[in-house]
């Protein structure tokens, strides 16, 4: 089911799912699960529980983490901008050292303009991590306008380095996670790293003029929400000018921005002032049974969530499994205890001990966790995953984690290029007698052979480990390796798909990365191998622009999909590029079919070109034959051989076309020749090495520039490659 791309904003939107818009409202309504009680074990993105409740839902989400809990509840009941406004008001207005909080904060991170020397607050600094000292700053001048990056100044880096590391401040902070003879304090003290000294200074002074304020109800929630905000803008892992902008490690970024954190207050007023979301909040069990178009939050673990369902519980469980990511939960509990108190941030204490989330790890986690309701859940129950950010391993460490935990997979599908994937599964103990894992390996090799012939192009290692990954899963092979091996399933599987593609004899890699997970494979001997995906996608698009006009780009997606399910889910861009080929976008943004590729006009621009072509050969000297293909011929041994084509699909060349072989296409085929190459190493080879591709208008050009020579042709056939740009016929 497919979505909107969506983009990491809002608050802390840098390290939630980037889980497509609209996907969740689908499947709801595709599978007629409106009224149903919607089971979402992880709680790792607020989205997910909206759009199940807005499309009628009634929603159970469990969040045990209180950063990810206050965002879904903020989402629910939003803050207006007059509130939050107040509440950074009600903070600029405390006193610290005689003077206002807001301007003294501000001081921190003052500068000298480059241009009039005036004094004035820096929006960041950019730091090199390496040699630990700011390198540029960046501030608007409000005396003289100047505007920009500049180099820092010696006045810079001194200011910079009045903050040390360590002192008051830093124990203060240090302390509100993890007083003295905690065991979590190195830990601690480990991810307090990630910020600099005058940010942690600036952070430590926000937090305690935050307690002197004592605000209470919606007045202290906006408070926090804009405390939240400055803590994640504070860090050190906001890279420059660009880098991780999804961070997964705890680690400073390279080069990264030190911002101004109370520029980072004054712009989360508009971050977290969010339209009303028209769905209810309610707390389970505490509220009664769920209600349709409500949430029920529950505040405490899966196990917990588990013990509080009841014995017919009769719904489906829809979630986004969380990908490890060391960054967030550790920076979550150091929030947690600074905004709520360290009693407050006791469920997820354990992210400060640990440093290092592998993928064996993280199956084995999903593994337990939802065996505590696979436990207690009827059998048969229906279950969604979506798993953003998929690569490969994450992919493989869902199937492994849900497999075992007794959720039988019925069907994955995948895009790679987006990395989105989503599994249908339902709940269902292992068969008795489950498949050994000796069983899947030994038909692995002749599986994944077929796999690529029904794709019929160079496949993505991505696409391939999806395919391993689905298929032990459906034969309920996980528990087998479990229960058998000391390797982690996940492991194992990496292992064993690469030893199988490795095998020359079936196997090619096209091309030249070391890392395997990126590479891309094809057949020693395709024979019998299905018309590339690509052309088949642009068939798909082209008769569906033809059966009708008006689609909406997404639910045009949709349909290209229904046609192409599972893992030969065609990527977006793909079907962009078929779309930028033939269609045109109207006010509304909808896609018809161009005129000129309507069968009528683009039949009678096939006949000019074959007649402009006959033409210009017979000009040129040569013997002119055929139709399909026109042959040119000068000499027995020297030919041209022009395909004629309304669509970008090159076919492999004939026997006896292989010296000079030229495709003439329609102008608009260029960019999505150019995406196909892109996809497919051989096809670009082609390109590289003898293919020409001439467009309908250049071979106009040809037939009626009069200069036009033998000796000159293959120079002047070439300069209108298949690219967006207009050419230049040479003057002289």
């Amino acid at each position: 089911m497919v979505g909107e791309p969506v983009r990491a904003e809002g608050p802390l939107g840098r390290f939630l799912p980037p889980l497509e818009l609209g996907t969740v409202e689908r499947v709801i309504g595709r599978e007629g699960w409106a009224g149903k009680v919607v089971l979402d074990p992880f709680g790792s993105s607020p989205q997910l529980a909206i759009e199940a409740a807005q499309a009628g839902a009634a929603v159970v989400v469990a969040c045990n983490n209180p950063v990810t809990r206050f965002l879904l509840e903020r989402r629910l009941d939003p803050l207006s901008h007059e509130e939050l406004q107040a509440g950074l008001s009600r903070l600029a207005s405390m006193e610290k050292d005689g003077q206002r909080l807001e301007p003294f904060v501000l001081e921190l991170y003052a500068t000298h303009c480059l241009r009039c020397g005036e004094r004035v607050p820096a929006d960041y600094f950019v730091w090199n991590a390496e040699s630990q000292v700011p390198i540029l700053k960046a501030y608007a001048c409000i005396h003289c306008g100047h505007a920009g990056e500049d180099p820092v100044d010696e006045r810079d880096m001194e200011a910079a380095a009045a903050y040390p590391r360590q002192g008051l401040t830093y124990a203060q902070a240090l302390e509100a996670v993890a007083p003295v003879g905690d065991p979590n304090r190195q830990h601690a003290e480990a991810a307090l790293a990630v910020y600099p000294g005058r940010a942690l200074y600036a952070i430590v002074t926000l937090i305690n003029k935050a307690e002197q304020v004592r605000l209470e109800g919606r007045e202290a929630v906006a408070l926090h929400a804009l405390l939240l905000s400055s803590f994640d803008a504070a860090d050190s892992m906001w890279a420059h000018p660009e880098g991780r902008s999804r961070p997964k490690q705890l680690s400073p970024s390279p080069q990264f921005k030190e911002i101004n954190v109370w520029r980072a207050l004054e712009r989360a007023v508009g971050t977290w002032a969010w339209d009303p979301s028209g769905v209810g909040i309610r707390w389970w069990p505490e509220s009664g049974p769920p209600t349709p178009s409500a949430v029920a939050i529950f505040s405490g673990s899966v196990r917990q969530l588990a013990s509080t369902l009841p014995d017919d519980f009769d719904g489906v469980l829809l979630t986004v499994p969380p990908r490890p990511n060391q960054a967030f939960w550790t920076l979550s509990a150091l929030w947690t205890a600074w905004i709520w108190g360290r009693e407050a941030s006791e469920p997820i204490r354990a992210a400060l001990r640990r440093r290092r989330y592998d993928w064996g790890w993280h199956a084995g986690a999903l593994r337990s966790t939802v065996a505590h309701l696979t436990e207690v859940l009827p059998a048969a129950i229906p279950a969604y995953v979506f798993v953003p950010e998929a690569e490969p391993r994450f992919v493989g460490a869902c199937a492994a984690g849900l497999d075992a935990a007794g959720l039988a997979l019925e069907g994955l599908a995948l895009r790679v290029d987006e990395r989105q994937a989503q599994m249908r599964l339902h709940v269902g103990p292992s068969p008795a007698g489950l498949t050994t894992w000796q069983a899947v390996a030994a038909e692995l090799p002749g599986w994944l052979e077929s796999r690529i012939c029904q794709r019929g192009e160079p496949t993505p290692y991505g696409v391939l480990f999806a395919e391993a990954a689905g298929r032990l899963a459906k034969a309920r092979g996980f528990g087998w390796i479990w229960g058998m091996t000391s390797e982690p399933p996940v492991s194992e599987l990496h292992r064993q798909l690469e030893q199988v593609l490795a095998e020359p004899r079936t196997f090619i890699r096209l091309d030249q990365r070391q890392d395997p997970e990126s590479g891309i494979y094809w057949l020693t001997d395709p024979q019998g191998a299905a018309a590339p995906l690509a052309d088949r996608v642009e068939r798909e698009v082209v008769e569906a622009l033809r059966r009708r006009g008006g689609w909406d780009p997404i639910e045009l997606d949709r349909e290209i999909c229904r046609h192409l399910p599972g893992l030969q889910t065609p990527d977006r861009e793909l079907i962009l590029a078929c779309l930028a080929s033939y269609g045109l976008t109207d006010d509304l943004g909808h896609w018809s079919l161009r005129p000129e590729d309507r069968d009528a006009q683009r039949q009678q621009d096939v006949r000019s070109i074959r007649a402009d072509l006959a033409s210009l050969g017979e000009n040129l000297g040569y013997a002119v034959a055929g139709q399909d293909p026109i042959h040119w011929r000068l000499h027995a041994e020297h030919q041209y051989s022009f395909h004629i084509q309304e669509s970008a699909i090159l076919s492999q060349p004939q026997p006896g076309d292989q010296q000079a072989l030229v495709y003439v296409v329609p102008g608009g085929r260029s960019g999505l020749i150019a995406e196909k190459a892109k996809r497919d190493p051989r096809l670009a080879q082609r390109l590289a090495t003898g293919l020409q591709v001439v467009k309908f208008r250049h071979i106009r050009r040809l037939h009626s520039d009069t200069t036009l020579t033998r000796e000159t042709l293959i120079e002047r056939m070439g300069i209108d490659p298949p690219e967006h740009q207009e050419p230049q016929l040479p003057l002289l």
